[in-house]
This record gives structure tokens, sequence and C-alpha cells, in this order.
């Protein structure tokens, strides 16, 4: 049986590709249309077939441990997937109750694409028992103050509007000494406030919840929430956006009405951050594709000045773009943050195979070889070292595949298939484009000119090496400077309104969506961990099931209980309040600006309140002089407070028993308590931990307790970690398998290290270069090294081959390499790929972004390489041996 080794395998390959060369200009209208059909049948099937996933985290393994983890603590809680998050800013916290609670009933009403819609502060069992969550300090402040103010809430309880306000303060200002609702002269600034903005046309109203301080809103502020499950379209690039315009949609009717004036709403949460990210990265591929097909053409025009040439590549590009895209639906079926750039590669990719065959069929014509010939010698001798190529690139995109990273897995797949249909259409369907085309050679060049670069680098080879080394060690020295920053987050672009929002959230701990969960088997077992987390120097918060039942209720009842003795007359709900007239309006305004005055005029209370109340009473005239509408405008700014104040008193006061768990509704439950008894548990940072390092400090904190916890920081350090293994393992195993090949099919040390060792120099370039322009690696750019490898080797295969080529003809090794059409197609192919990657550089996707910069910097590296560092290793190396063995043999095959 014959033994099949690497290189009789690759000789075969090259003489089934030569075979296909020959039949494709034998027949070269059947090779086009059979290549057209199978475009067509491709490019169906890859927009019926083709996804897009830009969730970092689904391309990790779902086999790894945070990511079981995860999964677990999604079957527990599935509320917490497809969340949709609008956050609610008001001027006040009554108008953002208000505001929140409509903008929930409008999305109510759109249960096709939206479910589950909820507002967490407006549940009925915080109204009830919110007097409960109070401090007992607090609580007795609040019981002492309103007792104080009982006879003051008896007039607003009866008059809750601008007559009832004047009588309030008929009886406040005439006891000023004595403490009111709140401390006199901050509610007299905050009404005088209020009547300002209604002066000026802005409108914001009195929050009296607030300004009493009926319970611990005061933690959000006026912020509240308003969250929604999103039901996903069936859609291929768009699956959360009807939900999302839903959302969109209610918040553009809220601001139409009342209770959304001067209210600001901003959507984010899982679905908002990942449907703007895929428009984003959808709209990058678009342009980048359309933007490196017009550069690539331009670079190749002043390559080889032939447009018929032009035009065969471009078609063949196109038509291979398709038959990848076919094959990468059906072998992967989706594409991710990283493989949506396919396009794009493919065309820095493709032209490479073109640029090399294209200029040898050039050089071929001038050397008077009819288009026929000149075509079949030009694919014979670029055919064996674009398979090398080849397959040296296709071992750096499915270095991958073994890791854990299955995102770059998914990308090498789709790239390596992207490799195989260039090799196959650049074999048969350019060479019949050239056999129908017959593109002309080109212009001429001049000899010496060509002698001009090859006699600069023979000359100069020694300096440029002693070059080379001192930005080698200069290189080394800026590798500390090299950092990986894995939050997903810092990828997209900080302008949209989801990120912008995210961020905001995440600067308060008590807001932050970095918070980790932990699943325990029951209520104590999650009490137990909570009580373990809750003294780490690292752990800002911890909440369970127990935090939304009130701790110290045997002190705080008896509080509640004589306030309900006290206050209860006075609160009664009376009959319906008739609306004021425009007369009685103007009346109570004028009445209670008399009241203000002698008061701000007197010698009753201190000296805040009185120029508070004189503050007061010029901004009641100004409004008084606004006729009407400003008095109506008034009386809803300054009293519309007052009956939700009153609601929740008469609420919180009814309570006389202690709360337990069974009082806790099933809306909180059900958030906190698995249907099987599972316990969550929620610990929250300290501060904003956005940033990459604090981040995985907080999730060690919390794993080092609790090693099954899970959320944002862990799945984001936790990812991190494998990338930078899947990083090493995957360049690693490239340089290994890519070394044993072609040291099986150069059969020569000598060989390798040209190949390899200017790779290396590039490489040791582009992690300077990031280091030093502050550019960290992330999910998407940490492909750039193993890229790099792949896709520079092509260019030292050639210039290798074809000096080894040149040598055993027994020519000038140096100076006939140097002139020949390999240079100019070494520089014309990866200044195509450069430049077709540095296309990726305008995304507004940060993580693009760096990958078409550091992938662009990368492949301008291997030029320098490949025609500056290359040659004058090779031209040294041949000096060397020719001193060795000086009376050697040209062309002995040991002198390769």
């Amino acid at each position: 049986m014959p033994h099949f080794t690497l290189q009789r395998l690759m000789e075969l390959a090259r003489a089934f590709l030569e075979s296909w060369s020959v039949a494709a200009c034998r027949w070269p209208v059947t090779t086009i249309v059979v290549n057209l059909l199978l475009a067509g049948l491709a490019g169906w099937y890859s927009v019926e077939a083709l996804r897009i996933n830009t969730s970092t985290t689904d391309m990790i393994s779902p086999e790894v441990p945070f990511r079981r983890d995860a999964e677990a603590y999604r079957r527990a809680f599935p509320f917490a997937d497809d969340q949709i998050v609008v956050v609610v800013d008001a001027p006040s916290s009554d108008q953002s109750d208000a505001a929140a609670t409509r903008l929930a009933e409008r999305m109510r009403e759109h249960p096709e694409s939206l479910a589950d819609v909820e507002v967490p502060s407006a549940d009925p069992y915080f109204r009830r028992y919110g007097l409960l969550f109070l401090d007992p300090p607090a609580l007795q402040d609040l019981a002492t103050r309103l007792a104080g103010a009982q006879a003051a809430l008896g007039t607003l309880n009866e008059a809750p509007n601008l007559r009832g306000l004047a009588g309030m303060f008929d009886l406040v200002l005439e006891h000023a000494g004595e403490d009111s609702p709140a401390t006199l002269s901050d509610l007299l600034g905050r009404l005088a406030d209020a009547t300002d903005s209604v002066a000026s046309g802005r409108p914001e109203p009195v929050s009296w919840t607030g300004l009493i301080k009926l319970n611990d809103d005061e933690r959000f502020g006026n912020r509240r929430f308003v969250t929604a499950r999103a039901v996903f379209a069936d859609r291929a690039f768009g699956r959360g956006r009807p939900a999302l315009d839903t959302v969109r949609g209610a918040i553009d009717a809220l601001k139409g009405e009342a209770e959304g004036r001067g209210v600001e709403a901003r959507v984010t949460g899982a679905i908002a951050l990942r449907q703007t990210e895929l428009d984003t990265v959808a709209n990058t591929a678009g342009i980048a594709t359309v933007l490196s097909f017009v550069l690539v053409t331009a670079v190749l025009t002043a390559g080889m000045r032939s447009a018929r040439m032009i035009g065969a590549i471009m078609i063949t590009l196109m038509i291979g773009l398709t038959l990848s895209a076919g094959l990468a639906a059906l072998v992967v079926g989706r594409l991710n943050l990283i493989s949506v750039t396919c396009a794009v590669i493919f065309f820095g990719l493709g032209d490479d195979f073109g640029s090399h065959l294209g200029l040898r069929y050039q050089e071929e014509l001038r050397r008077g070889q009819p288009p026929p010939a000149a075509v079949l010698k030009a694919a014979r001798g670029v055919g064996a070292p674009l398979s090398l190529s080849t397959l040296c690139a296709i071992i750096g995109f499915l270095s991958f595949v073994p890791t854990e990273y299955l995102g770059l897995a998914e990308f090498g797949v789709i790239s390596a298939l992207s490799m195989v249909v260039a090799l196959f259409i650049s074999l048969t369907l350019l060479p019949a484009l050239f056999i129908l085309l017959l593109p002309g050679p080109g212009v001429v060049r001049v000899e010496r000119e060509d002698r001009a670069y090859a006699t600069w680098m023979t000359r100069h080879n020694s300096a440029l090496l002693g070059l080379t080394a001192l930005t080698v060690l200069g290189s080394l020295a800026a590798l500390p400077l090299v950092r990986l920053d894995v939050n997903p987050l810092n990828l997209q672009d900080r302008r949209t309104e989801a990120v912008r929002t995210y961020r905001a959230l995440a600067e308060v701990p008590r807001t932050s969506p970095y918070s980790v969960n932990i699943l325990q088997t029951d209520l104590a077992m999650a009490q137990a961990m909570a009580e373990q987390l809750r003294d780490n120097e690292r752990v800002g918060g911890v909440r369970t099931f127990a935090s939304f039942i009130p701790k110290e209720q045997d002190a705080k009842l008896p509080i509640i209980a004589d306030m309900a003795l006290l206050l209860g007359p006075s609160l009664t709900a009376p009959a319906e309040v008739a609306a004021l007239s425009p007369a009685d309006r103007a009346e109570a305004v004028a009445t209670l600006r008399n009241d203000l005055t002698r008061f701000a005029e007197g010698n009753t209370g201190n000296t805040e309140a009185r120029a508070a109340a004189h503050r007061f009473a010029e901004a009641l005239e100004r409004v008084s002089s606004g006729g009407e509408k400003a008095l109506a405008a008034l009386d809803r700014a300054l009293t519309g407070g007052i009956p939700p104040l009153l609601g929740r008193l008469r609420e919180g006061l009814e309570v006389e028993q202690p709360v337990t768990a069974q009082d806790v509704p099933d809306s909180i439950r059900r958030r906190w308590i698995a249907p099987d008894g599972q316990a969550r548990v929620e610990v929250l940072p300290t501060h904003d931990i956005s940033d990459s390092r604090d981040m995985a400090r907080f999730a060690n904190a919390v794993l080092a307790v609790a090693p099954h916890a899970t959320g944002a920081p862990v799945t984001v350090t936790q990812a991190g970690r494998i990338v930078l293994h899947a990083f090493a393992e995957a360049t690693a195993l490239t340089l290994v398998l890519m070394a044993l090949v072609l040291l099986t099919v150069q059969r020569s040390l000598s060989g390798i290290v040209l190949i390899l060792v200017p790779l290396g120099i590039a490489a040791l370039w582009t992690m300077a270069v990031a280091g030093l322009l502050d550019i960290p690696f992330n999910f998407a750019n940490v492909i750039v090294l193993p890229l790099l490898f792949a896709l520079g080797v092509s260019s030292s295969i050639h210039m290798v081959a074809r000096g080894q080529e040149l040598e055993r003809a027994g020519t000038n090794y140096g100076m006939e390499l140097l002139i020949t059409s390999t240079p100019l197609a070494v520089l014309v192919s990866t200044l195509t790929t450069s430049t077709a990657f540095a296309t990726l550089a305008i995304s507004n996707h940060r993580g693009l972004s760096s990958m078409g910069i550091l992938l662009a910097v990368a492949i301008l590296f291997t030029i320098i390489s490949a025609l500056l560092v290359l040659p004058s290793l090779m031209i040294g190396w041949h000096r060397w041996v020719h001193r060795r063995t000086p009376a050697a043999d040209p062309t002995s095959p040991t002198r390769r």
C-alpha cells in the first residue's frame, strides 16, 4: 500500500486543481454558467437560513461551568431573560409614579409583543405596608411631624386644592413656631420653586409624598422602572424590534398626555442592548462590505492597470462570496459578532488569490506566451504556493475549533470554508474569465525601476536587519501595556440610548445591572448565604425574599396604631370635592398671597421661613397675571400630589397585624422563590464596576463564597478567562501545525524559519501598537494574532517558494526574485487585504472598529515583513550559505 505523506497529498491536490484549471480553460462558458447557477442557489439559501446572534455569552461553549450555572438560574427564574427596562425620570416622585403607571397601562395594550408588564414600585403591597419598611426612628419622626400637622392635614383632606392650601397656611402661619407637615422653610421653598416653574411655562409639580418622606423612596429619588418581557417576532435580523417599537410608541403616546409632561423615559435592558448591537453590526457589515469592494477595486486598478482583469477578479469575488455565504448557512447556520464580518474578510482574502494569479498571468504575457498558455502556466506557477498558503490559513482559522470559545470556532469554520471556495474559484472560474475576456499585460514596467528595489535591498539588507532587531526590542518593552477588556458593554456605541441608560444605572449601586445572583435550595439557605456576604468589603448590598418582609415590626406597629388613632378622623375619605371655578382659584391665590406677605413682613417664624414666604408670594403674583390657564396649571402643580399622599396615609394606617411571608404577593414572590422552592440571593456592588478589573474583583469575591453564582460580572469575568485561554491555545496550535505542514512540504528548516520569523516579528509589532495606542483586546479583536499568522503566511510562502524556484533554476537568488511579479503580487494582495479590513474601523461598534484597526495594522506589518524583513533574511541567508560552501553547485537542493 503506498505511503501517502502530507506532501504527496499536496501534490495530488495541486494536480487536481491544475486539472480543474485546464478543464475551465477548455470549457469557459460552461464553467461560468455552472458557477452562476451554484451562486444563485447559495444566495437564496443563505437569505432563508442564515441568522445573526450578537450575544457575547452565546459565543462561549454552553458546556463550561459558568454557562451551566447561568442556565440553571434561567430555568428557575425565566423572567430574567428577554427583558425590556424603561427608566422613567420626572421632576417629582409623584409624577414619576403617575407616568410609570400610565406607561405600563399603555404597554399592556399590546400583548402580541409585550408580556408581564410591571411597575415594581407601584405594587399595592408597598402602598399598603410602606410605613413598615421605615426604620423605627424614621417612623417615629414621621409620626411626630404628622401629629403636629393634624389640623393642616384635615384642611387639605376636605379640600385638596388651592382653597385647601390657602386654608392650611392660614393655620400654619398663625403658629409659625411649630412645625407643619414638613419644616416650614422647606415647604415654602418647594412651593415657591413649583410656582416659579408655572410662571416660566414649564410646570414642575410638588411631590408631597417626597416632602413628607412617607416611605423609603428617596433611595431611587424621582426614578421609576417599568419592566416587560419581549414576545419575539419570527425575523432573522430583528426578533426584538417589534417589542421595542411598541415600547417607544407607548412612550410617545405618554408624552402627549398630562402624566407625561416633563417626563423622560429611556429604554434599556437585555433586549434593547442586543437589538441595538445587532443593528449597529448589521449596518457596519453592509457599509464595510460595499466600501471594501470599492477600495479593493481601486488598489487592484493601481497594481494591475487592466480593466478586464480587474473585472474578472471582481466577478470571481462576488460569486465566491455568495458561495461562501451559502456554505456558512448550511454548515454553521448563524453569524456571530465576529463572523458577521465574513464578507469583508472574504474580499480581503479572495483578492489575494486573484492578485497572484493575475499578475503571474501578466508576467507570462510579457514573456511572449499566448493567453491560453499564459493562463495555464500562471495557474501551475501559483497553484502550489496558493494551495500551501490556503492549508496554512485553514489551520489558523480552525485552531479555535478545539477551544471553548464557540464564537471564534464558528468564525473559523466559516472562514476556512471561504478559503476553500476562494482557492477553488480562483483556479477554475477566474481562468475561464481570463480566457473569455483576454485581459492584457497591463502597463509594462521599466526593468531599471524593477532593479532599483532589488539593488536597494541587496545593498541595505544588513542595516534593515539591524533596524528590525531594534524595533523588536522596543516592542518587547511595550508588551506590559497590552491589556484585555472583556466587558461586552464596552464594545457597543456609547452614544446609543440603551447603552447610555445602562451605564447611568451602573453608576448607582442600588440600580446597578451588574448584580450577581446565587441560587440556593431554599430560603433558609439563601438567608445563610446572605449573612456570609454582607460583611464582604466588595459587597454593597444583599437581598433575598426576606428583604420584602418588614423587620422590627413589634416596634413599628404600636407607632402606626397611635398614628391611626390620632390622624384617623382627619383623614376620613371625604365626599367628592367639587372642582374650583376660575373665580375660586383667583380668590384662593389672593388669600394665600396676602397671608404669605403678612408673614414675610412680620416677626414670627425664622428668617429662612420668612424669606421663602416672600419668594412664594412674589411667584404667586407673577402667576396671577397669567390669567385662568396659569391659575389652573398652578392648582395642578401645587396640589395635584395631595390626594396620592392622603390615600397612601390612609392605607398605611390601616395596618394592624404583622406582615408575614404569606402576605407577600406572587408578583414579588416569583422573582425570589422558584416554583420548586429554590431561593435567589442578589448581591450588589459597592460602586460602579463597569471597568473589567473592578468587575473581576467583585465577581471573584462572590465566587469565593458561592462558586455557582451567576450574573453579568461572573459571566463576563469567566468568559474573559476562557477567551485568554482560547487565544493562547489557538495561537500555539496554529504555530505548531503550521510548522509541521511547512516542514513536511518544504523539507527545509531554513525555509520554515524564513516563513515564520517575519510573521512573529509582525505579531510582536502589532501587540506593541495595541499597547501604545491603548486599544485593548476584547471578544471581537482577539482574533487578530491568529489571523495574522493565518493570512500573513501566504505572503511569506509566495516569496520563499518563488525564491526556491529561481534557486533551482540557477539564477541570482536575491536579485531575480525581487524583479519578478511576486513582490508586486504580495504588495497588491496584502494592501487589498489591509484595505478591506480597515473598512471595519468606520463602525460605531467599538469591537468591530478595534478589530478593523488592529487587523489593518497587522496586515500592513506583514507587508513590511514580507517585502523588507523577509528579503533581507533571504539575502543574508543566501550569502551565509555561499560563504560556507563557495564551490557548491548553485542548483544543488541542499542550498534551499
